[in-house]
């Protein structure tokens, strides 16, 4: 039979081709492949079938099909992302921005590893429901405190939110895993874990002096330099010989604050975002400073002010111990380390401190963090107004005129 002859008493749509059977047939004026089949009775069951779909009206092209295919097998890979494979993603995200530090990192790490990940990190990001993170939530704010036996609250659940929250917002910003949107649930406002002070968060320069007084010898510098130059912990931990400049003038004494002891990456690194400044050194500091120098301090340009016994840096902790120890013995059991920044600060609004001067000694970026001291300048305002209110003299007031 000739070859001519076998084309004849093909159906049409069906040609030879390489030796299978290649199936085509039009629909809505375009021409569409049904595929390519080993034997005749394959290519006139494709070709009967698809003439069926048409006739129901549930005809489909092959080349969409393939793409619809395609397109699914994409997102069910898309959507097994999992929490924790984002978090992985997110965080080194994260180390690659220069506008993160470091230590930012690794608190969000350990966050997310000892308080998110094993109840949360095998879970799809797709399934991740609103009700699922409140509940989780809602047990880690039930945990008791470990810092602070017998407090109703704990510290946990509030990071755990800054972190979660802004970790899916990255999320759904990217579309990870599908994620197209997520209501995060409403969490409870940050309530303090550590006992409140009766007396509040500022100290009189008395009690500055008892708790310097108080602490060991090698230490005592720490707490009028926290107070008085409005320093963080980590910023004064941070502070090398080289940062304490004319020391002998007092009109010239300075303080550089270049670097910080960040506990967290447990390395020194910058301070916190636009936190590096030169703040003027009060002239009764200089004396106490100078003589802590001498006694306690490496002559090396790098030697860190607040040194051991061996020149060694001092720990945070081992200087947070003396600390605790201090304040007991001065009755201020619940004042804070931080507190005597806010002390320093407070008492540098009362002497007429204006916001950008607060702004810098402070070392602050955000407006609203330095307002909290300006009721000081508000309330130095008012006494000033009433001492000039008894030198105004005026006329005595005049009645109106009858009308």
């Amino acid at each position: 039979m000739s070859t001519k002859d076998t084309r004849a008493r093909l159906p049409p749509g069906i040609i030879r081709f390489r030796g299978r059977y290649r199936v085509r047939m039009d629909h809505e004026g375009r021409t569409h492949s049904l595929g390519v089949f080993e034997t005749i009775t394959d290519a006139k069951a494709a070709l009967h079938i698809a003439k069926a779909d048409v006739a129901r009206g549930r005809f489909v092209p092959p080349t969409q099909r393939r793409a619809e295919r395609q397109a699914a097998a994409a997102r069910a890979e898309t959507e097994a992302m999992t929490l924790g494979e984002w978090a992985e993603i997110w965080l080194a995200s994260l180390e690659d921005d220069p506008r993160r530090s470091r230590a930012t990192v690794v608190s969000y790490r350990s966050v997310l590893r000892n308080h998110v990940l094993p109840e949360l990190g095998e879970v799809r990001l797709v399934d991740l429901t609103s009700e699922r993170v409140a509940e989780h939530l809602a047990a880690l704010a039930r945990r008791p405190s470990r810092r602070h036996p017998g407090a109703r609250v704990n510290g946990v659940a509030p990071n755990t939110v800054i972190v979660l929250r802004s970790m899916l917002n990255a999320a759904v910003k990217a579309q990870a895993g599908g994620l197209e949107r997520f209501a995060f649930p409403a969490a409870p406002k940050h309530r303090r874990v550590r006992p409140e002070d009766e007396h509040g968060d500022v100290a009189s320069p008395e009690q500055v002096r008892a708790f310097t007084e108080a602490m060991p010898p090698h230490l005592q510098i720490a707490i009028p330099l926290a107070a008085w130059c409005a320093l963080r912990i980590g910023e004064l931990l941070g502070l090398q010989r080289r940062d304490l400049e004319q020391l002998d003038d007092p009109r010239r004494a300075v303080l550089h604050v270049r670097r910080q002891w960040n506990v967290k990456a447990n390395a020194l690194t910058p301070p916190k975002a636009d936190s590096v400044r030169t703040v003027a050194l009060p002239e009764a500091l200089l004396p106490a400073l100078r003589g802590h120098l001498d006694a306690y301090t490496p002559a090396g340009r790098t030697a860190p002010v607040l040194a051991g016994l061996r020149g060694a840096r001092v720990s945070q902790t081992a200087l947070d111990k003396a600390w605790r120890v201090a304040r007991e013995a001065t009755g201020r059991p619940g004042f804070r380390f931080h507190d005597l920044r806010h002390t320093g600060l407070s008492k540098y609004a009362e002497q007429g401190a204006t916001l950008a001067e607060l702004l810098h000694r402070g070392g602050h970026t955000d407006v609203s963090v330095a307002l909290r001291y300006q009721h000081a300048t508000a309330e130095r305002d008012r006494a000033l107004t009433e001492r000039l209110s008894r030198d105004i003299a005026l006329p005595p007031h005049a009645a109106p005129p009858d009308m």
